[in-house]
């Protein structure tokens, strides 16, 4: 067996070996699975008498290990005198520390054990297995429950005098509303605008009233700025939970009262309880477009190493189960960080710190949905991709329990009927596809003998080439060559059954597909399967071919598609790296 002190950020997923926490035995342990907590009782510590009993803090996630459970109770809980456990995610989260926590009191009767719920909500069962009345465990969780560093003084302090006998002066927990309006320094104008009741407001930040209190607000001041850089106006609102109904019936006011036309939530879970769906009533109440936005519960460091990207942890409260709601998956704008070792709590101090590049990328994307409900519907452009794999003709389309080209001709049909410009639609899914392989598609043999309805010339490509990254654009090349090699036969008639006069041969890139009126319904581009059989279609490493990379730059630049649904079989867009 070997030791491997805390790294900072102990909370590191993606640390070798077991890991030991080294710390000094002290009369209170406070162990919790929010930074936030740590962050509070770090700036609490200046506010506490001199001769305030030692404290020690650590992040669950640093002790998920057995070993490293076992090793921390032996050497550190067994000699506390009171020890508390904060637990979100009820006891399943932590079942086997929570074990070892019992079975240290029950060989030491002087040690005080209190379990609490890591929100706002009661949790009976979890806080049974305290050891100490109740009455005192619920009055110490009201004061985290409210938060602040005023709370958690006190809330400290009530534990002192309970347990160690002190005399020192204590507030009862001061109720701090569970959702405000959060404001920075540079909002004075904004604050003006929200005293008229003209006021409209782009966007709205939802995030944790914890994070408010804390202090832990880098991302989303971050995210402030950036949508203000976007000429977007945006307010940011702290909740302690969307899951309480009555804060939802304020939430849902307040959005409706500045008509707000984007929600960027930050805050974790799903807000529809099992057995009670009427609880995601707010967003369809709402009914604006919900994106969220992640902030990682892991390291950049363990982000960008990592071949998963977000650690499963993230991939659960961030992705699966916001997804429930129907929210739109966006991508990870922050990062935890190490501020400081606190030398007396001796713990990590961490904090979220914000990746600019995805700050700005998020605010990009507000713009684009803010920008989207502006245009009148027979004005927008939309993109309607369908699937080819296996790159065959007879596989256009495909999807399993679907039939992919009746349901393209129903959503067509559906955006006709909501004043979306359309012409021609085919009567049904096979007289679709029959136009379709008109056309080029990704059969290669009878390239030349088809169609064209629109391509990108290799100039426009070969300029959006070369704004790449320098290092994508080796790996494909090195893969594929580079685009001017691309050997197109086509005929002078492929141009002039539609009319086009064509360009020099070889000097563009077909993009397949065919418009109805301001509708493009494509046939996403294969990866290169067909060019090298060897190559995996799943495969998350292999390049996009030069075709690839020109057919959705067209769709962006060229078509300038204000929206893309990619319809039927899962395609090949989400395994690329």
């Amino acid at each position: 067996m070997h030791r491997i002190p805390a790294t900072p950020g102990g909370w590191n997923l993606n640390t070798e070996g077991v890991i030991f926490i080294e710390q000094n035995p002290a009369p209170i342990i406070f162990l919790t699975s929010a930074d936030t907590d740590i962050q509070t009782i770090a700036s609490c510590v200046e506010s506490l008498p001199s001769n305030f009993p030692a404290l020690r803090l650590v992040n669950l996630l640093q002790l998920q290990q057995e070993l490293t459970i076992d090793t921390y109770g032996e050497e550190i809980l067994s000699k506390a005198k009171v020890i508390i456990l904060r637990l979100l995610g009820g006891r399943s989260y932590w079942s086997y520390g929570l074990e070892v926590c019992k079975e240290i009191i029950s060989q030491n009767k002087d040690i005080s054990l209190i379990i609490l719920p890591g929100d706002d909500r009661p949790d009976p069962e979890l806080i049974n297995h305290s050891n100490v009345p109740l009455s005192q465990v619920n009055q110490f969780w009201q004061y985290l429950v409210e938060g602040g560093v005023d709370n958690f003084t006190n809330g400290l302090k009530y534990i002192s005098n309970i347990f160690f006998e002190t005399q020192l002066k204590v507030l009862p927990p001061q109720k701090i509303p569970r959702l405000g309006i959060f404001k920075s320094l540079q909002d004075s104008l904004l604050k003006d605008k929200l005293n008229s009741e003209q006021t409209k407001i782009d966007t709205v930040i939802l995030f944790y009233k914890s994070h408010y209190l804390s202090g832990n607000i880098k991302p989303i001041t971050a995210l402030e700025n950036s949508l203000k850089d976007n000429n977007l106006s945006c307010i940011s609102v702290y909740v302690s939970s969307l899951r309480d109904e009555e804060i939802q019936v304020e939430l849902i006011e307040l959005l409706q009262t500045y008509q707000v036309r984007l929600i960027l939530n930050t805050t974790s879970f799903s807000v529809a309880k099992i057995g009670n769906e009427s609880n995601t009533k707010i967003w369809q109440t709402l009914d604006i477009p919900v994106l969220q936005v992640i902030l990682s519960g892991s390291t950049e460091e363990y982000w960008a190493d990592n071949f998963q990207g977000l650690s499963p942890r993230d991939v659960a409260m961030n992705i699966a189960l916001p997804e429930v709601d129907g929210r739109i998956i966006t991508r990870a704008i922050s990062f935890k960080s190490v501020e400081k070792k606190h030398p007396q709590l001796e713990t990590d101090v961490v904090i979220y710190k914000p990746l600019q590049n995805r700050v700005n990328y998020i605010a990009q994307l507000a713009k684009n949905w803010v920008n989207l409900s502006n245009i009148k519907n027979q004005e927008k452009k939309i993109a309607i991709i369908l699937a080819n794999y296996p790159n065959k003709d007879g596989r256009i389309a495909n999807g399993v329990g679907l039939d992919t080209p009746a349901s393209c001709i129903n959503i067509l049909h559906a955006l006709a009927n909501n004043n979306y410009y359309i012409k021609d639609i085919p009567r049904d899914g096979d007289e679709l596809i029959f136009q379709l392989i008109e056309g080029v598609t990704n059969d290669l043999e009878m390239e030349s003998q088809r169609k064209i309805n629109q391509y990108l010339s290799m100039e426009d490509y070969q300029n959006y080439f070369q704004t790449l990254p320098k290092k994508v654009q080796e790996e494909i090349v090195n893969r594929w060559g580079i685009a001017s090699d691309s050997d197109h036969q086509f005929s002078v008639n492929s141009f002039e059954k539609n009319k086009f006069t064509p360009p020099p041969l070889a000097d563009f890139i077909p993009v397949s597909g065919e418009q109805f009126g301001n509708i493009f319904i494509g046939i996403q581009p294969s990866r290169g399967y067909d060019l090298d059989p060897s190559l995996n279609y799943h495969a998350p490493d292999l390049e996009p071919t030069h075709r690839y990379l020109a057919f959705y730059f067209w769709l962006r630049n060229v078509f300038k598609a204000d929206a893309v649904i990619h319809l039927g079989k899962h395609g090949n867009l989400e395994w690329l790296p």
